[in-house]
């Protein structure tokens, strides 16, 4: 498991109520804690960790941290390494989704001085943020919070380049010919290289051969370009690379053979051909050291819809009705897709919003049917592509929509609904006005249905699915 909190991630301190003797952000320093025999500050003993001043009132010492990569948690480490007379007695630790929105994830617990206390966590939402509580006061050395990457929507996204060996979306490395000097794992981080040391480096090989690591992807898709980024290698930095794919880890296909890499920068190597991969093998000819590693490509379908899939299930519960809003605004339908949760596929997804629609009252529809803007009211980036049929029609129709709104609400009392993705303007007026011969109950079946499709484009389109 990756440390989604480390600063080697991009975590962050935002917040802490005291750090007089040592400061909140070495909590998040990616090495070892250290001790000092001897050294000093002017407030007291220098210490390698977050130091409170001694509490002299009631309450509690507190510290709240951005994750470098949201995800679900798995592992907390407290590290108290050489805070000894002055370790707090009990510490609990809270996550939060986002905003001022906390959940406890480990309660009040005892602490021991000069030790690493290990704590297993089944919490199954994404969280963005921690909150570690002391009591009453003291000091921490490190604190560790291992878990599973879980990317946003906009991260997973199947229209554009994504590096789909990133470890912010799972990818891992998973073995190497060599890590002498540091490991492959470095290579994958989100953040740039601060140093030689952080990045991969091997030893100078003396016979024949070459060095290599293989990575799992964090998400299959199709590659066709990598970045073999040798910042800060200048006289240890391989003379070649080369790259092999392969879609299930066994079966190997050399795509980039000997490409020459300069010192000490980023070298973008493109495919002759783009190729399918799950997992990617890079070499370096003969030895020597790189900063990071990034495979450029398109993730496949199946692979995004999964990943998008499991951040809607780890959602809270207020940003999963969040997301189901964007797909239908009847407040019975969303509570109904939200209580379904988890899904265990995109199709359950599906089936699921068929069985809520089907609870749906009357009063339930028309709330749904008010949300959307009227036909050839372009409103939000969904409208916009949903009603895309209505950007290029004369002034004259959308007069006519205008004025068959205007009828059909008049009519109806509520707005006029069809499912306009791939209809022209025409089209879509022509529908309006044979509606509006209808009654009522008739119109109201025939909304919701349109609703129903609607809805269903929605649900795919956000878990990166083809329209069905």
């Amino acid at each position: 498991m990756i440390d989604l909190l480390s600063e080697r991630v991009g975590g962050q301190i935002l917040a802490c109520n005291d750090e007089f003797f040592a400061e909140a952000a070495n909590l998040i320093n990616a090495r070892d804690p250290v001790w000092k025999d001897g050294e000093y500050t002017d407030r007291g003993k220098w210490m390698d960790g977050w130091e409170t001043r001694r509490r002299r009132d009631a309450g509690h010492d507190w510290c709240v941290a951005s994750l470098g990569i949201p995800g679900r948690l798995r592992r907390v480490i407290v590290d108290t390494s050489y805070f000894t007379g002055n370790y707090p007695e009990e510490f609990s630790l809270d996550a939060s989704p986002g905003g001022d929105v906390w959940s406890e994830v480990i309660p009040r617990t005892p602490l021991e001085g000069d030790s690493s206390a290990y704590f297993e966590v089944g919490y199954p939402h994404r969280v963005v943020a921690v909150r570690l509580n002391i009591y009453p006061d003291g000091g921490v050395a490190r604190l560790r919070v291992e878990g599973e990457p879980i990317p946003g929507m906009q991260e997973v996204c199947p229209e554009g380049a994504t590096d789909l060996a990133a470890a912010a979306i799972g990818g891992r490395w998973l073995e190497a010919s060599d890590f002498h000097y540091s490991p492959p794992s470095n290579l994958l981080l989100p953040t740039e290289s601060a140093g030689m040391w952080d990045g991969w480096e091997t030893r100078r090989r003396r016979g024949p051969g070459h060095d290599w690591a293989s990575f799992r992807l964090g998400l299959p898709g199709v590659v066709d370009a990598v970045v073999v980024d040798t910042t800060h290698f200048k006289g240890n930095s391989p003379g070649w690379v080369s790259l092999d794919v392969s879609k299930d880890g066994d079966e190997w296909t050399t795509v980039v053979d000997h490409s020459a890499v300069a010192p000490d920068q980023p070298n973008e190597i493109h495919l002759e051909a783009p190729a399918s991969a799950g997992y990617v093998r890079l070499s370096l000819h003969p030895d020597g050291g790189i900063a990071r590693f990034r495979v450029f490509g398109v993730p496949d379908v199946a692979a995004a819809g999964a990943a998008r899939l499991d951040y809607l299930n780890s959602l809270f519960e207020e940003a999963a009705r969040g997301s189901f809003l964007t797909a239908c605004v009847s407040h019975r339908w969303v509570d109904h897709m939200t209580g379904a949760r988890p899904f265990e596929s995109v199709e359950a997804v599906l089936s699921e919003a068929e069985l809520g629609f089907a609870s749906l009252r009357e009063a339930d529809w028309l709330q749904a049917f008010a949300a959307h803007p009227r036909i050839g009211d372009l409103g939000g980036p969904t409208e916009n592509r949903e009603q895309s049929g209505t950007a290029t029609a004369s002034r004259e129709i959308l007069n006519d929509l205008v004025e068959v709104n205007r009828k059909y609400e008049e009519k109806f009392g509520f707005t006029y609904i069809v499912y306009a993705t791939g209809k022209t303007a025409e089209a879509m007026l022509g529908i309006a006005r044979e509606r509006l011969g209808n009654d009522r109950s008739t119109e109201i079946a025939i909304a919701a249905a349109e609703q129903r499709m609607i809805t269903r484009t929605r649900l795919s389109r956000m878990l990166c699915q083809e329209e069905r």
